[in-house]
């Protein structure tokens, strides 16, 4: 990889349709900013001021049962709602309608002080029976036209309850990255004949450089137009467009190989890694544009170095173009040697 360390280029990111940035050397440069800390508090098994823990009374004043399997109910502040006025308006510069949706939020255990890279395969497998019928009875509801599956984690990206849990927005419009996603597996479809990511995944095993981890159903790469130091997707060697289309054999490899990367992320610094993960499915409508899309994860780590958070400051908010310090193909490969056995059970 020595032939690729300084480099200074734009790759073509073909699902976003954008340039990416990559600047191997911007890593190097001496900081003097924040630094992300790695010392762990310690948390009970259980927490009675938690509102996601069991037997505790939520400030909306629900309580929560005495689960102990994956919990999910509706968020008490939700950021959208199926009964939003109908207000519109359209103004040039003041253009108004309801947004209309439901926001869910899924408990993944009933024990307090642990994150998904640490619980069992088992217990993995469970919320992903969750999330499969959470999309199958939301998509149900013919106002919801997107469902949007997906866990913030860690402090370092602003998360306020470190119990582990995910959460699920429901739309009725389909968001702007996801409508992108769709649009560019339409058009590669009408250019090449076929799908965008199953040729991605085709190319990704030619070339062999940026793949992470793999099993007989799933593979995982950092793309070679990854915006992250260490952001991977995991895709689906059969083409299916959500979650609800795999098998229960397929879901439970899929558990497997989330635990695995999310148990690599862990242990490439010894540390719970922040990290944003988002499931990317169909939109609900059932139609030929829609079918098209290709079902996959997309995991978006902040964390550049053991103590440097991946900021998108001037020329990125700005500018528009993400700037990746570290080439693809070097994280891919530090990530690839990572252990698939978690640091704390060594």
């Amino acid at each position: 990889m020595a032939e690729l360390k300084n480099n200074w280029e734009r790759r073509w990111h073909p699902v976003l349709r954008e340039w990416v940035i990559i600047a191997a050397t911007t890593n190097e440069r001496p900081w003097s900013g924040a630094r992300v800390s790695q010392t762990e508090e310690i948390e009970p098994d259980h927490d009675p001021k938690c509102y996601l823990c069991p037997g505790v009374t939520r400030a909306s004043g629900n309580e929560n049962p005495m689960y102990t399997k994956p919990y999910a109910f509706t968020n008490d502040f939700a950021s959208f709602s199926l009964n939003a006025p109908e207000a519109f308006r359209n103004e040039p510069f003041e253009k108004v309608e309801p947004v209309f949706g439901t926001c869910r939020v899924i408990c993944f255990t009933p024990k307090h002080n642990t994150t998904l890279a640490e619980m069992s395969l088992t217990e993995i497998e469970n919320v992903y029976d969750v999330w499969q019928e959470e999309y199958r009875t939301l998509a149900a509801n013919p106002v919801i036209k997107n469902v949007l599956i997906f866990e913030n984690k860690g402090k370092a990206i602003g998360v306020s309850n470190p119990h582990p849990h995910g959460q699920i927005y429901a739309t009725g419009y389909v968001p702007k990255y996801l409508e992108r996603e769709v649009e560019s597996s339409v058009l590669y479809r009408k250019e090449i004949g076929s799908c965008l990511f199953c040729d991605m995944v085709k190319y990704e095993q030619e070339q062999n450089v940026r793949i992470v981890h793999e099993n007989d159903h799933f593979i995982a790469f950092i793309p070679f137009f990854a915006r992250f130091v260490y952001e991977t997707y995991i895709i689906p060697r059969r083409h299916v467009a959500r979650i609800t289309e795999l098998t229960s054999e397929e879901l439970k490899s899929l558990a497997q190989m989330h635990k695995d990367m999310i148990v690599k992320f862990d242990n490439l610094f010894e540390m719970s890694f922040p990290n944003i993960t988002m499931l990317h499915n169909a939109p609900t409508e059932n139609t030929p544009e829609n079918n098209n899309f290709h079902f996959h994860i997309e995991f978006y780590p902040p964390l550049r170095s053991p103590d440097k958070l991946k900021y998108l400051a001037g020329f990125e908010s700005g500018g528009g173009n993400i700037i990746n310090p570290v080439m693809p193909e070097e994280a891919a490969e530090l990530l690839k040697k990572t252990s698939t056995v978690h640091y704390k059970l060594r």
